[in-house]
């Protein structure tokens, strides 16, 4: 398929379908895993930590040791857990570990929480739509939430170009401050959404290695924002290599774009 080397990660909803105690164990279970088969092909393979959200203090913990003891390269949490959202403070130890590590923190989609699924459960749709509109919902909760205001270093990684943000930047911008100032009240964030989103957030191609949506998003975001991602077993990967290989681009961007960054994000 052409791809040389793979950051692994655990399949969505992962850990965070269980309890705390046991969300937990089975996280240090799947690290140790994922870390072993990382030693046995260290070539060919890196991975991100799975962490159990719904034991805040022991996530932050497990990360520590997962990137300390193991070597893996950075977080995974699949988007919400029982609901909740990572903005509720109670879970910002996890970015605390992340930020003392400095290391990122990838969201991967799961299906929409419960108070959004119906809505998003139109058949054919729920995975291309209702997953996209949940992860990136995340993300502007994130956003409002504060979170990159008071961790300013952290670094967000979402799939599937964006889960539609970068198309509707400037709009998000420009309602924002239209509905602040409507409302009277004083800004809730430091910055503009698109300002955190530029700074704070890495966006990967995943399942979305098309010409016209790939060229946009290095336009809006910079081509040093953006990896190559193959989203297997999701996506036939041999397609998306032939897509980007094709792109009218520089070599030296497609450099980035395949290797480079994701080695500078996660410290390949």
């Amino acid at each position: 398929d052409g791809i040389t080397k793979q950051l692994i990660v655990i399949g969505s909803p992962g850990v965070q379908a269980f309890d705390p105690v046991q969300g937990h164990e089975l996280s240090k279970l799947v690290n140790d895993r994922l870390a072993g088969a990382c030693r046995a092909h260290p070539d060919r393979f890196a991975g991100l930590a799975a962490v159990a959200p719904q034991a805040p203090e022991n996530a932050g913990r497990e990360l520590e040791r997962a990137v300390k003891s193991l070597g893996l390269k950075g977080a995974h949490i699949n988007s919400h857990t029982h609901g909740e959202y990572l903005d509720d403070k109670k879970f910002w130890p996890i970015f605390e570990s992340a930020v003392a590590l400095d290391v990122p923190i990838y969201i991967h989609p799961r299906e929409p929480s419960p108070s959004m699924a119906k809505p998003l459960s139109m058949p054919g749709f729920r995975v291309a739509w209702g997953y996209a509109v949940e992860t990136g919902t995340h993300v502007m909760r994130l956003m409002a939430g504060g979170v990159f205001d008071r961790f300013p270093g952290l670094r967000i990684v979402i799939g599937h170009m964006g889960e539609n943000i970068p198309f509707s930047l400037e709009r998000i911008d420009n309602r924002y401050l239209w509905e602040i100032e409507m409302a009277g009240l004083p800004k809730p964030m430091k910055r503009l959404p698109s300002e955190y989103f530029r700074d704070n957030i890495i966006v990967t191609t995943s399942g979305m290695n098309f010409r016209l949506p790939l060229m946009m998003t290095i336009e809006a975001l910079g081509i040093d924002n953006l990896l190559f991602a193959g989203d297997w077993p999701f996506e036939v990967v041999r397609p998306a290599v032939d897509v980007v290989d094709t792109l009218p681009i520089s070599e030296a961007d497609k450099q980035k774009l395949y290797a480079d960054n994701a080695k500078r994000v996660f410290k390949l």
